[in-house]
């Protein structure tokens, strides 16, 4: 538009900002929408795009005073709610998401997906019981959607003369009906609920369908992935990593939990966030995020590093990239209330960025959490991560955990031998309070034995295993039932005869 043709009124700032929305100009978007609020700032709908098109931008405290905004002037419009509560999650403020998800519920009984937003927020919270519910409220009201279900049987056990397990085997067996999406959905969902009544066998088959449907639309180049985790010990060598020591930015709070998914991380979090001077930071991409800033992109794709441009980094950017992650932090940090001297950042795929880690932040502590390789694989193959696009096929999980197996290895002999502690799942188990003990003296912290009763803190848990660390350590824990070896084949093969031959000695010793 020219400045001779701007429009007076809302709605064709409304209608540019729509389609640019259609076209994936988020920033043009918002511009529109903002126009249209100063000309009607008293019509709910142009502060409810301009909210909507912040969360967008991932701008979520904006977003929600939007929300709010446009709430005052329509008070009773569910779906204002929903985009609340959605901001709201984001800031990872729980208890208030849940409340506005409720409010939308209560004013549109329907409001399916707000129940499950609900469901996802109380799991994380710990409240099992009431996410429960929201799950099953959001089924009666959308009987056909299977990624409630999916969520619903992650809750607890479902019984076999349940009226949803009954559903959910009707469902699984008109899978056909569904898009591939939902039928991966739909597969995880019903192969979980049957492994919770001991038909593991059936399970498995499910799981074996529901990957192989996922995996078809996931993006994933295994040349190029496993590629950077060759390159990586070239350019960070013993000596390398010793000339650059103490160039990054000294403060001592961040600790890095880092390994595959699946491993027993979240756990080590739990029992670190139940110290007083530890906040539970959870699951932060921040690092990463300061590291594509910090190093010259790759022209083609702006999310790629060019690993080429770090043979030339030097003290003053890695010291910027320290400094930008600390930065980035402030804000999850907020919610610690500044009581706690160090923070856990529990993202699994920062073992890549260990070498980076270490010269941004040289006094930061690592912890590699490790288990059995194929407990790990199994249990990743068991789910859907939204960031784990190796998980959906044996092979190419088999290959992914032997090469960040190799990765660690390089880690392991080039760091000074203060900086990273290797946790095993088994011996954590096995050994719990001298282990426990083991960590707190890594991280430079004082005994507490609130770290034994990990299961009585309250804070958020948004990964899968969120309901395991509410729970004392048991054993059975360290090792789910397998199938068939011919079933596996795949993944003793990526795997290799190394790790194969290593997990079968652990396997023998938990026996």
């Amino acid at each position: 538009m020219t400045p001779d043709s701007l429009p007076d009124t809302a709605a064709p700032w409304l209608a540019e900002g729509d389609a640019c929305i259609a076209r994936g100009d988020l920033e043009a978007a918002l511009r529109g929408f903002e126009s249209a609020c100063a000309l009607e700032p008293v019509e709910a709908i142009p502060h409810e795009r301009r909210a909507a098109t912040l969360a967008a931008l991932r701008r979520y405290a904006e977003a929600e005073a939007g929300y709010r905004e446009a709430i005052s002037l329509d008070p009773h419009n569910a779906d204002l709610h929903h985009g609340l509560g959605w901001a709201l999650e984001q800031l990872d403020r729980l208890d208030a998401a849940v409340d506005a998800y409720r409010e939308a519920v209560r004013l549109n009984p329907r409001a399916a997906r707000s129940s499950n937003n609900a469901g996802n927020c109380l799991q994380a919270l710990g409240r099992f019981d009431e996410a429960h519910e929201a799950y099953l409220r959001a089924i009666h009201v959308e009987p056909r959607v299977p990624l409630y279900y999916r969520n619903f049987v992650q809750t607890g056990r479902l019984a076999a003369d349940d009226p949803v397990f009954a559903q959910l085997a009707q469902l699984a067996g008109d899978a056909a009906s569904f898009d591939r999406a939902d039928q991966a959905e739909l597969h995880f969902a019903y192969g979980t609920a049957l492994s919770g009544v001991g038909r593991d066998d059936a399970s498995f088959h499910h799981l074996l369908k529901g990957n192989a449907l996922y995996r078809e639309g996931v993006r994933y180049n295994e040349a190029e992935s496993l590629g950077l985790f060759g390159r990586l010990p070239e350019l960070f060598g013993a000596h390398a990593l010793a000339a650059a020591r103490g160039i990054g930015d000294p403060p001592v709070a961040p600790i890095f939990i880092v390994g595959m998914p699946r491993s027993g991380s979240t756990l080590i979090e739990q029992i670190l966030a139940s110290h007083p001077r530890v906040f539970g930071a959870g699951e932060r991409t921040e690092f990463g995020e300061a590291l594509v800033q910090c190093i010259r992109r790759d022209a083609g794709d702006p999310l790629r590093i060019d690993v080429e441009a770090l043979e030339k980094a030097g003290a003053a950017q890695w010291s910027a990239l320290g400094a930008d992650y600390l930065r980035r932090m402030q804000g999850p940090l907020a919610q610690s209330g500044g009581q706690a001297a160090r923070f856990t950042d529990k993202y699994p795929f920062n073992f890549i960025n260990v070498g980076f880690i270490h010269l941004a932040l040289p006094n930061a502590r690592i912890i590699h959490s490790r288990r059995s390789p194929l407990q790990t694989c199994l249990s990743i193959f068991s789910r859907i991560f939204h960031d784990v696009p190796f998980g959906y096929d044996l092979g190419e999980l088999g290959r992914y955990y032997r090469a960040y197996d190799a990765l660690m290895a390089h880690w392991r002999r080039v760091l000074p031998a203060d900086v990273m502690l290797e946790i095993d799942y088994e011996e954590l188990v096995d050994a719990f309070e001298a282990t426990v003990r083991r960590l707190l003296a890594h991280c430079g912290l004082e005994w507490d034995e609130r770290c034994l009763a990990f299961h009585e803190t309250t804070r958020r848990v948004s990964t899968a295993s969120s309901a395991q660390v509410r729970q004392p350590l048991y054993r059975t824990s360290m090792r789910r039932w397998q199938p068939r070896r011919e079933l596996l084949e795949p993944l003793w093969e990526g795997l290799g005869a190394e790790l194969a031959a290593a997990d079968a000695q652990r396997a023998r010793a938990d026996a």
